[in-house]
């Protein structure tokens, strides 16, 4: 598998990760918050060089790891 293939592979999956939230209206305006980055990070890897998505999935990665410390308290 070549570099370009395992980033975007890595950026479905977090795009994945990122609508995979509790069914509840808590996790409704998390699925909302989630939605408009994984927009954001799939509007990134479309936009720019190829070789950056690697660096858009790293982005929508962090914002969701930042929601979950924040859902947590």
């Amino acid at each position: 598998m070549s570099a370009a293939e395992r980033d975007l592979r890595a950026l479905l999956e977090a795009v994945c990760e990122a609508l995979t939230v509790p069914g509840d209206d808590f996790g409704d305006r998390r699925l909302a918050d989630r939605a408009r980055w994984a927009r954001t990070t799939i509007r990134g890897a479309l936009e720019d060089d190829p070789a950056d998505v690697g660096w858009n999935v790293g982005y929508l990665r962090r914002k969701m790891a930042a929601e979950e410390e924040a859902a947590s308290k």
